[in-house]
């Protein structure tokens, strides 16, 4: 009887011992065709969808404030094709200090010009007045100072919002935003 049980147990320990050397070959192997390993999905979600949400993830991506006076607000937001960057653009009316506002960010730069917009910023920013309305515009651009974004803000000033109804200087021109913060990869 104690030779059965000692071969019982050699056995037993045969197979506990294959067992174990099976494991780790699975676990800890691979062969020359199983290639890298799959890098895990990283995936955004989608951005939100009413104004008030589209403009506080702007804010929160792009560092910029946009002003308290700002009126008929238009956002829009977008995911990049591979899930990992937001873009968003808002469209609102504000006055000129309103403008300085959202202008006066950290690294961004001012740039001021008579006349209407280059067509260059006209494809950037995709203002809506026509050139013959547009009095002014200012271009503030420049990159998040601490995060992979990039910023832009086209100020649009129209003849008609720099003056008051009798034909004088208006100091509170009225003036259209228009806004981007695109994250870039990085």
């Amino acid at each position: 009887m104690s030779r059965e049980r000692g071969e019982r147990a050699v056995r037993v320990r045969d197979a506990v011992l294959v067992l174990v050397a099976a494991g780790a070959m699975v676990s800890g192997c691979s062969g020359p065709d199983d290639g890298p390993a799959p890098e895990p999905s990283v995936s955004a979600s989608p951005p939100p969808t009413g104004i008030p949400e589209l403009q506080a993830a702007f804010e929160e991506l792009s560092g910029l404030d946009v002003p308290s006076d700002a009126a008929d607000m238009e956002a829009e937001g977008e995911v990049s094709d591979d899930g990992r960057r937001y873009a968003y653009r808002l469209r609102f009316a504000t006055t000129r200090g309103g403008a300085e506002v959202i202008c006066t960010a950290d690294n961004l730069t001012a740039l001021r010009a008579d006349g209407p917009p280059s067509a260059e910023r006209r494809e950037l920013y995709g203002p809506r007045e026509d050139d013959d309305e547009i009095a002014s515009v200012v271009e503030c651009r420049g990159d998040h100072p601490t995060d992979p974004v990039m910023r832009g803000v086209l100020v649009v000033f129209t003849e008609d919002g720099t003056r008051n109804d009798d034909g004088t200087p208006d100091g509170g021109d009225e003036a259209v935003v228009y806004a981007y913060a695109n994250q870039t990869p990085g």
